[in-house]
């Protein structure tokens, strides 16, 4: 279990992520998960900085998922899918 810890970010940033790559908005990734937006900004950083990439490019009022954001919310939204599917069996 713990090579498993070492290779995962932290797992209470998999959900905030998830709904900022969806949304394209930290804010409203917030409010949809009853967080503040700096609570998100905070998650997401620390997963950037546990798999040692940037997962958005930050502009002005606006985030942009890198290629390798999207390549990682894709596997985390079919990981969150597959354990939604089992959980509803």
């Amino acid at each position: 279990m713990s090579r498993l810890r070492q290779a995962l970010p932290p797992l209470s940033s998999l959900l905030p992520f998830e709904a900022a790559a969806r949304h394209q908005s930290f804010l409203r990734a917030a409010q949809e998960l009853n967080l503040t937006q700096a609570a998100i900004s905070r998650r997401i950083r620390a997963m950037e900085e546990a798999l040692g990439t940037t997962l958005f490019e930050r502009r002005h009022r606006q985030v942009v998922l890198t290629e390798a954001g999207r390549e990682f919310a894709e596997a985390v939204r079919g990981g969150l899918d597959d354990a939604r599917g089992v959980v509803a069996q």
